[in-house]
This record gives C-alpha cells, sequence and structure tokens, in this order.
C-alpha cells in the first residue's frame, strides 16, 4: 500500500520526471528513479522490458531487486508467446498476477523460486504504441491495486518516452560505432572538408596513402590541395568548385596524381559529395582511392601494346620486302632467280622465327600469370639440355663474335623438372646474355649440394647499376625501351623458377662489368612425383 511519508505524491511524480529527463540513458537514472518510486510502492523487484524490433520477442531492459540471485538477466532476450508482456501489448493495460504459485505466465514459476509471490505488469505507450512495460515484484500475493495503476499512469508516459530515447540513443552509437570502424578502417582515404578547405573529417588511411598523418590535414588548411601534383592542380580545383557551386550534383572517378612524403608520385581516384546545411552547400565530403598500381598495370598494358606492335613490325617489313624480292626476281633472269633464293629464304625464315618468338613469349607471360598451366615433371639430364640450347644459339652467338662455356659437370646427375619450361629458362638466359654482349664470353656453371641445384648464366657483356638490377624481373620492362625484345624474357624465367619453388637473382658490379644470372632449384628425388 502507498506509504505515510512527508513526501507528497506530486513531489514524488515531480522527482522522477526530472530523474527521467536528467540523461538520454535510462540506465543511469534507473536506480535513482526506482529509489523514488519505492517511496510509494513497495517492490523486491523492479524491471523496464521492451519488445524486440521483430515484435516475437522482449528484453529486460533493466532490472533492480533486493535479493543475490536470478534466472532472468538483465539484456536477455525472452520469447513473447506465454509472457505478461504479450498480455500486455495485446489488451493494452495494466496485467495483475495476484499468486506466481497459480500464475499463468512462463516466468512465474521462476519468480516463485526467487520469492516473488505477486506481479504487475504496466504498458509503457510511445504515440499510441506499447513499446514495453514497468514490471514489477512483491512477496505478497495480492499486493498491487488500482491505487498503484493511478499512479503510474501519470509516470509512464515519460519513462516511455524515455525508454524510446534510450533506443534511439543506442541505436545512433551503434550506428556511429560501425561508421566509425569502417571510416577507420577503410584502405581508401574517407575525408570531410568545408567550403574554405578546412578538414573536419579525416581517416587514418591517409598515412599510408600520403606518408602524412591526419592530424596534419586538421592543422592546415587547404594542405590536400596543396599536396597535388602542379600539372593537376588546376583541374581538381576546378571540378571541386563545380559541385560546391550547384553545376553538378557530384564528382566521380577524378584521377589526378599527388606528391608523396617521400617525394615520389601516387594516382588517386576521387569521388566527391556536397554536404548540405539549410539548402546552402557549406562543404563536400569524399573518399579518395590509391590507384597507383592499376596505373601501372595500364602503363604495363600500354607499353606492351607499343613494344608487341614494335616487335611485329620490323619481321614484318622484313618479309614483305622479301616477297618484293622474290616477285621482281621472277620477273628476271633463271639465274638470277637461283641466285636470290637463299638470300630471301633466310630473311624469311629469320623474321619469322621472330614473330613466332615475340607471340609465344606473350601467350607465356599470359598463362604463367593465370596459373591454368600445370607443371609436367620429367627426369632429365641438365647438361643435355644446356648443350641442346647452346647448340640452338650458335648462330647467334657466332653473329655476336660470342664465345659460350658449359661448365656444368658431366657427373650431375638427373634433376626432376618440367623439362620444356627449364628449356625455356635456359634459352632466355643465355640469349639475354648474348644481346648484352658483344666480343665475349658466356659462361654456364653450376653448383649441386644435397638438397639444390644452383646454375649461373655468366657474361661480359654491359652490366647492369643497381636500379636495374632492382627492375630487372618486372615484366615489360626494358632498360632501353627503344631496344630489341618485349622485356618479358627475363619475367617468364621468374614466374617458371618460381613454379618449381626455386629462387632467381643478379649481380652485377655495374656497367661495363657484366652480369650473372642465378637461380636454384630444389632438387627431387626420380621417384618423387612431384614438387
Amino acid at each position: 500500500m502507498f506509504s505515510n511519508k512527508k513526501n507528497t505524491k506530486e513531489e514524488i511524480i515531480l522527482n522522477i520526471n526530472r530523474i527521467i529527463f536528467s540523461s538520454l540513458d535510462i540506465r543511469e537514472v534507473y536506480e535513482t528513479m526506482g529509489k523514488e518510486l519505492s517511496k510509494v510502492i513497495d517492490f523486491e523487484r523492479m524491471t523496464v522490458t521492451h519488445i524486440s524490433d521483430s515484435n516475437d520477442l522482449y528484453e529486460t531492459f533493466v532490472l533492480a531487486k533486493d535479493y543475490e540471485h536470478t534466472n532472468i538477466k538483465e539484456g536477455a532476450l525472452y520469447p513473447m508467446e506465454g509472457s505478461l508482456m504479450k498480455m500486455v501489448v495485446q489488451n493494452r493495460r495494466p496485467v495483475f498476477v495476484e499468486d506466481t504459485a497459480n500464475g499463468r505466465f512462463n516466468t512465474d514459476a521462476i519468480l516463485l523460486q526467487e520469492g516473488i509471490r505477486s506481479r504487475l505488469g504496466f504498458p509503457l505507450n510511445y504515440k499510441g504504441r506499447i513499446i514495453g512495460s514497468l514490471n514489477f515484484g512483491n512477496k505478497q500475493k495480492g499486493y498491487y491495486t488500482n491505487e498503484h495503476i493511478d499512479f503510474l499512469s501519470e509516470v509512464a508516459p515519460q519513462l516511455a518516452m524515455a525508454v524510446e530515447n534510450t533506443r534511439l540513443v543506442n541505436r545512433i552509437k551503434e550506428a556511429e560505432k560501425k561508421y566509425r570502424t569502417v571510416v577507420e578502417s577503410s584502405p581508401d582515404i574517407i575525408f570531410e572538408c568545408t567550403r574554405e578547405g578546412k578538414f573536419v573529417l579525416m581517416n587514418p588511411s591517409v598515412e599510408k596513402i600520403t606518408g602524412y598523418p591526419a592530424d596534419a590535414f586538421y592543422s592546415n588548411q587547404v594542405y590536400g590541395l596543396s599536396l597535388c601534383h602542379p600539372d593537376d592542380r588546376e583541374r581538381v580545383m576546378h571540378e571541386i568548385l563545380q559541385v560546391l557551386n550547384g553545376h553538378c550534383a557530384c564528382l566521380m572517378n577524378l584521377e589526378f596524381r599527388i606528391i608523396h612524403k617521400k617525394g615520389h608520385f601516387v594516382w588517386l581516384s576521387l569521388e566527391v559529395l556536397p554536404v548540405q546545411h539549410s539548402d546552402n552547400t557549406t562543404g563536400f565530403e569524399g573518399f579518395c582511392r590509391d590507384i597507383t598500381e592499376r596505373k601501372k598495370l595500364d602503363e604495363l598494358k600500354d607499353n606492351l601494346i607499343r613494344d608487341v606492335s614494335h616487335e611485329l613490325k620490323t619481321p614484318v617489313a622484313s618479309i614483305e620486302m622479301a616477297i618484293d624480292m622474290f616477285e621482281r626476281s621472277l620477273l628476271g633472269r633463271r639465274e638470277y632467280v637461283y641466285e636470290k633464293i637463299s638470300q630471301i629464304h633466310n630473311i624469311l625464315q629469320n623474321n619469322v622465327y621472330r614473330l613466332k618468338n615475340t607471340i609465344r613469349n606473350v601467350l607465356d607471360i599470359s598463362r604463367l600469370d593465370s596459373g591454368v598451366e600445370p607443371l609436367k615433371l620429367t627426369d632429365f639430364s641438365f647438361i643435355d639440355l644446356t648443350n641442346q640450347v647452346i647448340e640452338e644459339l650458335k648462330d647467334a652467338a657466332r653473329h655476336k663474335k660470342n664465345t659460350v662455356f658449359n661448365h656444368i659437370p658431366a657427373t650431375i646427375p638427373l634433376i626432376r623438372a618440367d623439362r620444356d619450361k627449364m628449356h625455356q629458362v635456359m634459352t632466355n638466359l643465355i640469349n639475354n646474355a648474348l644481346k648484352f654482349t658483344e666480343n665475349g664470353k658466356i659462361s654456364i656453371s653450376s653448383i649441386l649440394s644435397s638438397d639444390t641445384l644452383e646454375v649461373t648464366v655468366e657474361d661480359t657483356g654491359k652490366g647492369l647499376d643497381k636500379d636495374v638490377q632492382k627492375r630487372v624481373f618486372e615484366k615489360f620492362y626494358k632498360e632501353n625501351p627503344s631496344s630489341h625484345g618485349s622485356g618479358i624474357g627475363l619475367a617468364i624465367c621468374e614466374n617458371i623458377i618460381q613454379l618449381h619453388n626455386g629462387k632467381i637473382w643478379v649481380k652485377s658490379e655495374g656497367k661495363g662489368k657484366g652480369s650473372q644470372f642465378t637461380f636454384s632449384l630444389p632438387i627431387i628425388s626420380p621417384n618423387k612425383s612431384g614438387i
């Protein structure tokens, strides 16, 4: 029953309302609110529950009790079916349980074990919708009456509003947390900037991409624009102003360069949306994606098209010349035809070989990159393979006045590998050595250990400086872009060796001091079936 304390009911209601609206989180004020309610309602247990978004579960939102153990936990979800909550929602009015010993709800038996005999569930109505209930439990049977209902009717509307506000705040916090997680973990630069160029948001990825920490952008107005490459700055500013001035709704996929803190260029793709307040554009937000690698691939593709076109142009022109010579020869004297036939044959043969080699290299690197071509492992003699390659390239060596020495010992055992691909590796390495050596020598040697075969192709040619050595195995890389070849032979070698779980590297003392290309392969016993 109501207690006879000097606090009037109106004062208590005023205090409860003040408590409820003192915080956006009902959990923070629940304990104090409970103390005020206990002045007019005796209870051993009080809870606020609310209905889940799916309407088939309810949550014990907050819980207060004056005994230690309970099986009904705060924050747990319980089924609506068979619950006091469902009856409150269906009837839209308070529900009494006179005695939990004879109760009809799922939790009555649990509360009976905890000593609770009577219960009251009061609906929390928010804008015409029952969102939950305020619940009391007492150790006396039939304790709660209509007098309690009258009092709670004056408290419940404010409590319902506070509960809904708390849920809204929690959703906002969860959304902010998810948004913050997305922003902070994104590999792209996510930002917001005012019209004046002051950044109000910048995620940590900016440091990885530009070399500058996010704090540098907060403390320096228009800092981002100052990083633009001078040739791109005016274009970027113009496009952003188009958005800020309402001439276009957004900016998509604007590609430009910035200068990294370490001095190199980084390619970015920019997308921008305007930030609106009261129909005014106060700034813009967007993200920048690092597309440097894509630009490199585009450049490689362009180089490939250019180089392959260049490589094909020369032999095709030579073939056309040979055919023209042959046609003119047919119009001349018969003996003149026989004199030219050998020369025409050599031109056609050499240039058809160049065409086939260029096409094969392009197809090989494509297949190796895609990983669709498995290794065909066989046991074979590496010295025989090397002698075969040297024999095939003897004309090329003679043309450059080079001598090729095979120092691989005859005692080397059979190795297990893909013979065709290893033939390609040795052909490319020896051919590369011949290409950059004049009137010199090429030596092929090997070192055999218990588990590794190491092969070196050494030349006395032009040599490589340190910067070139770092890039020599890149696809389509050529130290001199106008030089003969497509720039993929060494990349093919690296790919094949890696497929065999091996390694390949280059050494050179510098320009004019020759080069050493070495690869190592794990030794696989002939009786094993794979690498």
